[in-house]
């Protein structure tokens, strides 16, 4: 078996009109669908890894950077400090920035909530690193045990000042990690996306072979004066078991 390397750019997904239209409000839904429409329609390049562009995302051409804001989120299963690095620079390529002003890791290991620290502390180093040569600002983890939350945020020399919780599992935010939050500035945000942004079974389904997930990193631009949302997409990075 030969193992294939895929990055997926979406480009700007709400120019998919047939994405707009079938996709629901469920992030999954939205990102499954998308993937269809974007390897349906465009060919992949002759590299390594294989890049398959989506359409062209031109939210941020003629415009000033600093009437912008550019969020990401990255959902990875490893605490390989490299592929998070991968995707943080992946979404700077494809957007041709040099700074995303706010990022948050969602973390889905395998190990138990209170062994989190460890991979945790991993990945963090990537992002103390980005943060102090100007390519992250606001920094943030989503759905970590308030004690982890509170262990790493002791530990870390930058720290975390964004914090996301579920809205489908959490119905009453934590008081322990509601109070850490205000004596310490950090911002308290809800979020919808399931626990796997992308599961196996559906990932096999979209590329048609056994495949392994790296990382999806979801990226957003507003435009600061009118709060408007302007680009929105995705990155994938997989590798494909092929014969």
């Amino acid at each position: 078996m030969l193992s294939q390397n895929i990055l997926v750019r979406t480009g700007n997904i709400l120019s998919l009109h047939e994405a707009k239209t079938k996709a629901s409000q469920n992030p999954t839904d939205e990102l499954i669908e998308t993937l269809k429409i974007i390897l349906r329609d465009n060919e992949g390049s002759g590299e390594n890894p294989v890049i398959i562009q989506g359409v062209e995302d031109n939210a941020l051409k003629d415009i000033n950077r600093e009437d912008v804001k550019v969020t990401v989120k990255v959902f990875i299963s490893s605490p390989d400090v490299n592929l998070l690095k991968s995707a943080i620079d992946e979404v700077c390529n494809a957007l041709n920035i040099n700074a995303i002003e706010s990022l948050v890791i969602a973390y889905s290991g395998t190990e138990n909530s209170e062994d989190l620290l460890t991979p945790l502390k991993c990945l963090w180093s990537g992002i103390e690193e980005y943060v102090k040569i100007g390519k992250l600002s606001s920094v943030g983890l989503s759905d970590v045990n308030t004690n982890v939350f509170i262990d790493l945020f002791e530990w870390a020399n930058v720290k975390p000042n964004i914090v996301q919780i579920s809205l489908a599992t959490c119905c009453v935010v934590p008081p322990a990690l509601q109070t850490f939050t205000k004596e310490n500035d950090i911002q308290l945000l809800t979020h919808n996306d399931p626990e796997q942004i992308l599961p196996q079974e559906d990932l096999n389904g979209i590329f048609n072979a056994n495949t392994s997930l790296y990382w999806v990193t979801r990226y957003q631009v507003h435009l600061k004066c009118r709060g408007i949302l302007s680009s929105k997409g995705y990155l994938v990075y997989v590798t494909k078991k092929a014969t």
